[in-house]
């Protein structure tokens, strides 16, 4: 089982994506003259290099080494703070805006090399509920709850993100609808071995909603993003549906 503690790069993403900031930071470059006379390098003759003039320019080279440092360090925090503005501020996945940029990267990628792909919506049964009678307190630890369970129903290349308050979106390469769908099925039952604890101690059940949509060529982000949100509601009425036929609803 993964561990739901970073935001797993996608293969693809691997395979096309140029080099993050993390991997064009080097170490400081060590100071010119370290390994050979200064005065050489600047084209001083050595008759010229009072010790007084020695001292200023190994003091010069002394801060040109510590500027490249901090560069280097602030480099390295950039990147960081980069990553952290993709990240959900709620759960360790992407958020909406990452999410919707690395899909877009993705679909590209699978249109030139000629590869499947698929976008699943999942949407949280009943959270307004659990909000309203249970606290925000409740209702955080039932997002927590299902991206715990994406996480462990998905791959390590697959791309997954929040993408709103109850809704999450899952990318699958090489997959296409009937795979989905099988990996849909395993989120679903993944969540429903989930549960969140009440006011007064009591464990609610939970479950969620998926759409499946398998990317056609000349299909449009938006097209697919529209497809897998219908066929997510057209899975949340049966869902209604079914518990009103039980009485469970």
């Amino acid at each position: 089982m993964r561990k739901l503690d970073r935001v797993a790069p996608s293969h693809a993403s691997r395979a096309y994506a140029r080099p993050g900031r993390e991997d064009r930071i080097t170490a400081p470059r060590p100071a010119v003259g370290l390994d050979r006379p200064v005065a050489h390098v600047l084209g001083i003759p050595d008759s010229e290099v009072t010790p007084a003039v020695q001292a200023a320019m190994d003091m010069l080279l002394g801060e040109v080494g510590h500027l490249r440092h901090e560069i280097a360090t602030l480099r390295e925090q950039l990147a960081q703070a980069e990553t952290l503005a993709d990240i959900d501020p709620l759960v360790p996945l992407r958020n909406r805006r990452s999410f919707v940029r690395e899909l877009e990267r993705m679909i590209a990628y699978a249109e030139r090399h000629g590869h499947d792909i698929a976008l699943l919506m999942v949407d949280v049964d009943h959270l307004k509920p659990i909000n309203d009678h249970a606290g925000h307190a409740a209702g955080d630890e039932v997002i927590r709850q299902v991206a715990a369970a994406l996480v462990e129903s998905t791959r390590s290349s697959d791309l997954l993100g929040r993408l709103g308050g109850d809704e999450f979106g899952v990318v699958l390469m090489d997959m296409d609808r009937i795979g989905a769908q099988i990996t849909a099925d395993r989120i679903g039952a993944a969540v429903a071995e989930r549960t969140v604890t009440m006011p007064g101690g009591g464990e609610r059940a939970l479950s969620v909603s998926c759409g499946v949509c398998a990317f056609e060529p000349g299909l449009s982000l938006q097209e697919a993003l529209d497809r897998a949100d219908a066929a997510m509601y057209r899975h949340k009425r049966r869902h209604g549906d079914a518990a009103r036929a039980t009485g469970s609803g």
